[in-house]
């Protein structure tokens, strides 16, 4: 007879492959092979489910029918390795970058990838803003070396391809223009100061900026990036708008 761990193992191996399982139950309508199928039904259902509800606007790019495809497709390739149905999905947009069906759509997994990061942006932990009399005392030759906490929110996501006016795009009811993938790519900044995530461009120089601090560098490199990726740069007022929207909530030396 097997264990309690082992049956739990064979029955969890079995939900998500196609082999029949003998299950040690009774029951004189549905035979162990139907029962495991109503199973196995329900959870696919619902990971489905899990995915639509996250990447509403990648399926609206390529349609229902296209989309519940390629979500069954990724059932296969990455059955769920959590007790948690909101952890399902992270894999999802690379999954769609090697999706033959998906290749003449190449800026898919990109948009993919934008919406996972308004998921986790979501769910991150609240946070406390900036201690602005802490700050305010630091020596003034001791700031170029400051590195700056960011809110658990807060993401930066740079993509070859316009994602956010995709994005934008996928939102209106009835789009009154077409849809031109040709513009240049974009960078977007993910933030929740509040209960709403909001999503924002950045130009280079802010995407330098503010990808060197969110990685920890000190706060004179991050600049030093900033000018060379847009020159005239306006280093206080970006820093300044990153603090009042607490996108920086913390500093270290």
């Amino acid at each position: 007879m097997l264990s309690l761990p082992e049956l739990q193992q064979r029955f969890a191996q079995a939900l998500t492959g196609t082999q029949a399982m003998e299950l040690p139950i009774r029951g004189n309508r549905l035979s162990a092979g139907q029962r495991l199928q109503v199973y196995r039904h329900n959870m696919q259902s619902a990971l489905v489910g899990v995915l639509r509800a996250v990447y509403p606007a990648s399926e609206r790019l390529v349609g229902e029918e296209f989309f519940g495809a390629a979500a069954h497709a990724y059932l296969k390739a990455n059955p769920s390795q959590s007790g948690n149905i909101q952890d399902y999905g992270g894999a999802f947009p690379r999954f769609l970058d090697g999706f033959e069906p998906a290749a003449s759509l190449p800026y898919l997994g990109d948009v993919a990838a934008l919406e996972w990061c308004r998921v986790e942006a979501a769910v991150a932990p609240s946070h406390a803003p900036m201690d602005l009399a802490a700050l305010a005392a630091v020596p003034l030759e001791s700031q170029s070396e400051l590195r700056f906490r960011t809110q658990p929110a807060a993401r930066v996501f740079r993509s070859r391809f316009p994602v956010l006016t995709i994005w934008d795009y996928c939102q209106s009811v009835a789009p009154e223009e077409g849809l031109d993938i040709d513009l240049p790519g974009e960078c977007v900044l993910f933030a929740r100061p509040g209960l709403d995530v909001y999503m924002r461009r950045l130009t280079p120089g802010e995407y330098a900026f503010v990808d060197r601090l969110y990685d920890g560098r000190a706060f004179e490199e991050a600049c030093q990036q900033a000018l060379r990726a847009e020159p005239g740069f306006d280093v206080a007022r970006k820093f300044s708008e990153l603090v009042q929207e607490e996108i920086l909530t913390g500093f270290y030396r």
